[in-house]
């Protein structure tokens, strides 16, 4: 690691640790001064200055001595091959970097060399129906066939499932654990989280090694919604977690679907209680891409060319069916007769090219070419 980069890691893994800093504090004091190691500098006066710090809090960050700790922290995390990032970095996850209280350091290890966007998380009760396995295999798999990283918490059931289907389908995952990113739980996901860690990514804001104890996971839940656009619960009963993760999405200004379920089971509980609420009933990828796609449509534009990022995320179907749109409006229909596709396969690679920002939907279900 970079000297300056990490000194910077070190000054944010200190200021996480000190008492009563959560990450509202951490946030606010670093926006405050400008960096962690910043925050150090200042006296008691100032850093009871800022809202909500207080006495405790400013006498708390001026007596902070427990740097040995932090520099084990580090130590380890090198040794197991965690790589960290910390609030404020361009590399941060934009998404998760713009809620209310964003973890101030994350550790992840993978194939990946940043956070996947975007994404859409999936999540569920750990005792699935047939029913809901199928309807996750189902939607998780045609998300990830359309590029759309697929984020779970790894936990049993639903969870589980969806990273299966993701990784099946070619398609890229990511898992946020309620424990350290090197700690395999739950413990019979061992092959799950080895396939993830070559394909996708494992992602923490625990410290390394640390355990899967109870309170960590209600705290990782927000980092679900938060790195997602949309939030997907297939089966929940009614105090399930994963409404926990629905209803952080919605305080986060994500959008909610839920799959319907059968009245005769518990297991859809959940579901109807969100959709009842105003969550968005689904049954398929395309409706949730036809909600998530033009907000990253409109984030990918801003110049004249494509990317080169966004050139090189296509897929052959995508690669294709570009080539037959224009900067002239033309419709689904007449895009998948030119490419000779039957127009299931046409709207698919359409949608992961309007979330790519290479074209843009027109109403009366036609489309053009963004970029030259």
């Amino acid at each position: 690691m970079e000297p300056r980069r990490r000194e910077r890691v070190r000054s944010c893994l200190a200021l996480a640790r000190v008492a009563g800093i959560g990450s509202v504090y951490f946030r606010r004091l670093v926006e405050t001064f400008g960096t962690a190691a910043d925050v150090f500098t200042k006296g008691y006066d100032e850093l009871a200055a800022v809202e909500g710090i207080g006495d405790e809090r400013a006498r708390a960050v001026t007596a902070f001595d427990d740097w040995d700790a932090v520099d084990k922290e580090m130590a380890r995390a090198e040794e197991l091959g965690l790589r960290c990032l910390v609030w404020g970095e361009d590399d941060y996850p934009e998404m998760l970097s713009a809620i209310y209280d964003p973890p101030p350091v994350l550790y992840f290890k993978g194939g990946l060399d940043r956070v996947p966007a975007p994404a859409v998380a999936v999540v569920g009760t750990r005792r699935p129906t047939d029913y809901g396995r199928r309807a996750t295999a189902h939607i998780a798999g045609s998300l990830a066939e359309a590029g759309v990283a697929v984020v779970s918490g790894m936990a049993r059931g639903i969870d589980t499932c969806a990273h299966r289907a993701a990784l099946e389908a070619g398609g890229v995952t990511a898992a946020v654990l309620g424990c350290g990113a090197d700690v395999v739980y739950p413990p019979e996901n061992g092959e799950v989280y080895r396939e993830i860690c070559a394909d996708g990514m494992i992602i923490s804001e625990f410290p390394p090694s640390a355990p899967p104890e109870a309170q960590n996971f209600p705290r990782r839940n927000r980092i679900i919604s938060g790195l997602a656009a949309g939030v997907l619960v297939v089966e929940a009963g009614e105090q399930s977690g994963a409404l926990m993760t629905a209803y952080h999405a919605a305080e986060q200004g994500r959008e909610v679907f839920a799959v319907p379920g059968s009245i005769f089971s518990r297991a859809s509980d959940g579901c109807r209680k969100l959709i009842a609420g105003g969550g968005k009933p689904v049954g398929s990828a395309e409706e949730i891409l036809e909600e998530i796609a033009p907000q990253f449509a409109s984030a990918a534009r801003g110049s004249a060319t494509a990317s080169p990022a966004a050139m090189e995320s296509l897929g052959p179907d995508e690669r294709d069916l570009l080539k037959h749109v224009g900067h002239e409006p033309v419709t689904a229909d007449d895009l998948a007769a030119r490419a000779a596709w039957d127009p299931a396969r046409a709207a698919t690679a359409l949608l992961s090219l309007e979330i790519a920002g290479l074209i843009e939907k027109l109403p009366g279900n036609n489309y053009r070419r963004v970029f030259m």
